[in-house]
């Protein structure tokens, strides 16, 4: 995946964070903050305390962003970074990395897509309202999570899915409701079912192991 795809998300977040865009800086937000538009940075991490509300998205480039517990969020993007959420976070939109792993812990709950490009995956007791998807991620879905939407395994540009091998495992009483899709043929895909682990609609393209 070319990072020239992404080439208009960082002009949109140059344009549309004006004042709320750091450079070479990162931002931390206190606990208990309250905060209307977006926070952005280049080159900078972004912490967020806990009992937090953004009224708005939090957006790094080349950074990483950590959420802390019992805040809300109306989204988190980065390029070339992590996301760590804590416990019983609310994100009101999309959780976005293009080269970096999510994760999220208990009593998370995300409205919108999930995705990664370059990244695994790992929720834990969360709830993902519509779709997770990655190129070349691996996929854990622990603890009772919920997954509304499907999960769908997108075909990469070019060799770089070439004999890879990517893992799905929903465990402990975790449920994807929609189906699981893989649309890169290259990619040798394991979905591992196990521990009251269910996906309710259908598995294409890749291997099924239930336990």
């Amino acid at each position: 995946m070319k990072i020239s795809r992404f080439f208009p998300f960082i002009a949109a977040l140059c344009l549309v964070a004006g004042c709320n865009l750091s450079v070479n800086k990162s931002i931390y937000i206190p606990d208990g903050e309250k905060i209307n538009g977006s926070r952005n940075t280049i080159n900078g991490n972004i912490t967020i305390g806990k009992n937090c509300k953004i009224m708005g998205d939090c957006r790094s480039i080349n950074g990483s962003i950590r959420v802390g517990e019992n805040t809300e969020v109306q989204g988190l993007q980065v390029v070339n970074g992590t996301i760590f959420i804590s416990s019983n976070v609310v994100v009101g939109g999309e959780v976005k990395s293009v080269n970096g792993s999510v994760e999220s812990l208990r009593g998370t709950e995300i409205g919108g897509n999930l995705s990664t490009v370059n990244g695994d995956i790992k929720i834990r007791k969360t709830k993902v309202m519509r779709n997770i998807t990655t190129y070349n991620g691996d996929i854990f879905i622990k603890d009772t999570s919920l997954v509304r939407g499907n999960i769908i395994i997108k075909r990469s540009k070019g060799n770089s899915g070439r004999n890879r091998n990517l893992e799905i495992r929903i465990v402990n009483n975790s449920i994807v409701k929609g189906d699981i899709v893989v649309k890169d043929e290259r990619i040798n895909v394991t979905v591992i079912v196990e521990n009251g682990g269910e996906v309710k609609g259908t598995i294409s393209g890749a291997e099924v192991v239930r336990r």
